[in-house]
């Protein structure tokens, strides 16, 4: 029975001591944690009061000295890092400090002398009077033009000048030696008529009359010759095997609903017979009647009656049509 009680309070007495150190130990993981949480608190006011100390960008184990703007070196706060036993080594970072830069150093050197003072500029030089301009000779006057030439341009003709220009087409071909039917280009000069005529001079101021007998009526202006009536005879009639023959001006059936068309290629004669019809003109065809011309005008090779009605605003009484060389155009002549 001793036995039995001894061994139960041996069991009882292990259980205590078992208790007190669990006790003890949760005490000493307390006091370690209150440790570290002192350490860190107290580590980060040694921080806080290092930087102020120190500028940023320094390091402490590179620099354990910084020397102060007196020129006394300060030294680097050490931080005792207690270590408490059976608890885990806290770790402290040091803050980075950055090293001041060093001051200027002022020269030892003698200051440098003043620069000598700048020479006065020399005077400018006095400016030389200009040349006085050449005089500019008056231009030559420009010669009197030609009344009396005029240039082909295309689709003149002699008729066509002479009616502009109010002269007689047969004598306007006389002066330049042509014919009938002579063929004109563009760029040919030609005379109007007659020899070139002078410019007239300038009239001189007038004297006084001195009296004397009263001077005669003169004689009344012979008038104007009649114009020469252009005949023109019809070879034939038909359709284009007709134009095509070259026999002479054609009466061009086809168109007999329209009007009456005189036709003849350029290169049949056609050209050289109706280019010198101008504007005015009286025109015979024996077997249809006497025409006077009333128009001239251009229309497409290959055209249609419409064309000619567009360029005449209907259709004359009879038309005479040939090529113009060397272009795609027809000319048409309207007889009324």
């Amino acid at each position: 029975m001793f036995q039995q009680e001894y061994g139960h309070g041996g069991t009882t007495f292990l259980a205590l001591i078992s208790a007190g150190l669990r006790t003890a130990a949760r005490y000493k993981a307390a006091l370690a944690t209150w440790a570290i949480v002192v350490l860190v608190a107290v580590a980060a006011v040694t921080m806080q009061n290092y930087a102020h100390v120190h500028p940023t960008g320094t390091s402490a184990a590179v620099a354990p000295h910084v020397v102060s703007e007196a020129g006394i070196a300060a030294p680097s706060p050490a931080v005792a890092s207690p270590t408490p036993a059976g608890g885990p080594t806290p770790t402290i970072t040091q803050a980075p400090v950055q090293k001041q830069a060093p001051a200027a150093v002022a020269p030892s050197g003698p200051a440098p002398a003043p620069a000598a003072a700048a020479a006065p500029p020399a005077p400018a030089p006095a400016p030389e009077p200009a040349p006085a301009p050449a005089p500019v000779p008056a231009p030559a006057p420009d010669p009197s033009p030609d009344t009396n030439a005029y240039t082909v341009v295309s689709g003149d003709t002699v008729g066509s000048i002479a009616a502009r220009f109010g002269v007689d087409v047969d004598a306007m071909l006389a002066a330049n030696g042509l014919g009938a039917y002579s063929v004109i280009v563009p760029g040919q000069v030609l005379k109007l008529t007659g020899p070139p005529v002078a410019a007239a001079p300038a009239p001189a101021a007038p004297a006084a009359p001195a009296p004397g007998p009263v001077p005669a009526p003169a004689p009344a202006p012979a008038p104007a010759p009649a114009r020469a009536v252009r005949t023109i005879y019809v070879a034939g009639s038909g359709g284009q095997a007709a134009v095509d023959s070259c026999i002479g001006p054609i009466h061009f059936t086809p168109t007999d609903a329209y009007s009456l068309f005189i036709t003849e290629h350029d290169f049949c004669g056609g050209w050289a017979r109706f280019s010198g019809i101008g504007v005015g003109e009286t025109v015979s065809i024996p077997g249809y009647g006497t025409y006077t011309v009333t128009a001239r005008g251009q229309v497409p090779q290959g055209g249609t009656t419409n064309n000619v009605a567009a360029v005449f605003g209907g259709f004359p009484r009879a038309i005479l049509q040939t090529c113009i060389p060397g272009t795609n155009q027809m000319l048409v002549i309207a007889l009324n």
